[in-house]
């Protein structure tokens, strides 16, 4: 699975989730994060989700923007926002990040609050609920 499928399986994807916690598994080849999703259309409701990457490749993780005042903050009160898509998060980084090999998928995780990405570069990905899963709203075109 990719990151797109289990977008397409979650209410409102993973467009700003908020980023609960990264576990990188060198020895396992994996990488775990954990992420409240937007249940409804008001972005009022979240729940926890895990998404799972197995046969890593890599995983890089761009140094925040250490600038407060201009709302970049490291470890914010707030929580970390983020998006996410496929391939690499800008020209910058597509020129320092290594080809990705055949099979596999790049996955760039945008984080607001540090105006820098995440990426990972995997064989399959997965999900899991980590609060039970509620009804969904459907999304519509546009939305």
């Amino acid at each position: 699975m990719t990151f797109d499928e289990i977008e397409r399986q979650l209410p409102w994807g993973l467009h700003d989730a908020s980023l609960q916690r990264v576990e990188i598994d060198w020895r396992m080849k994996r990488v775990i994060i954990d992420l409240g999703v937007k249940m409804t259309k008001r972005q009022d409701v979240e729940k926890l989700v895990r998404v799972t990457v197995v046969g890593l490749v890599y995983c890089s993780v761009d140094p925040p923007v250490m600038n407060p005042s201009a709302g970049y903050d490291a470890i914010p009160q707030g929580g970390l926002s983020i998006d996410t898509g496929s391939g690499a998060g800008d020209l910058q980084a597509g020129a320092s990040l290594p080809e990705t090999p055949p099979g596999a998928f790049l996955q760039w995780i945008f984080v607001r609050e540090w105006n820098r990405f995440i990426h990972i570069c995997g064989r399959d990905a997965g999900f899991s609920w980590l609060e039970g899963e509620v009804g969904r709203e459907t999304r519509t075109e546009g939305s």
